[in-house]
């Protein structure tokens, strides 16, 4: 079963199912960039096939010549599918974005949900999860 199947931001759904899906990347001027979600499995493609990266995979350096970036996804909700394919839907707490890692090829970019173990309390749902990132807001004075 694929992991990181959808997420929900500002009331539209991104599936990982629907062709061509583009997922939102929060660069760090603060503007949004639309980049295309992973690469299909059974498309010849130089990308990784799958909607993830490994975090584990990535500190190995597999992922070293695509140029990998780390960038935030925003989110209020994600989305992954339970051992019977159900939909299982995580409302983000405020602020908190999924890791994502920005794949560059020539000039081709992808956008991947990094993942890792799944904390306890979904154990239940999937063995792998999306990697959460709390957003520090800084003060303003």
């Amino acid at each position: 079963s694929e992991m990181c199947s959808g997420i929900e931001y500002a009331g539209q759904m991104h599936l990982w199912k629907d062709a061509e899906v583009h997922l939102p990347v929060l660069l760090r001027d603060g503007s949004l960039k639309w980049v295309r979600w992973g690469s299909r499995h059974g498309v010849q493609s130089p990308f990784f096939q799958g909607p993830c990266a490994r975090l584990e995979s990535i500190k190995e350096r597999k992922w070293d010549r695509f140029s990998p970036r780390s960038v935030k996804i925003p989110i209020d909700r994600y989305m992954e599918r339970d051992q019977k394919i159900k939909p299982y839907w995580v409302k983000a707490t405020p602020g908190a974005v999924l890791q994502g890692l920005l794949a560059t090829w020539g000039d081709e970019q992808r956008i991947y949900v990094v993942t890792t173990e799944t904390p306890a309390e979904f154990q239940h749902v999937q063995p792998r999860w999306p990697r959460i990132l709390e957003i520090e807001h800084a003060a303003h004075d």
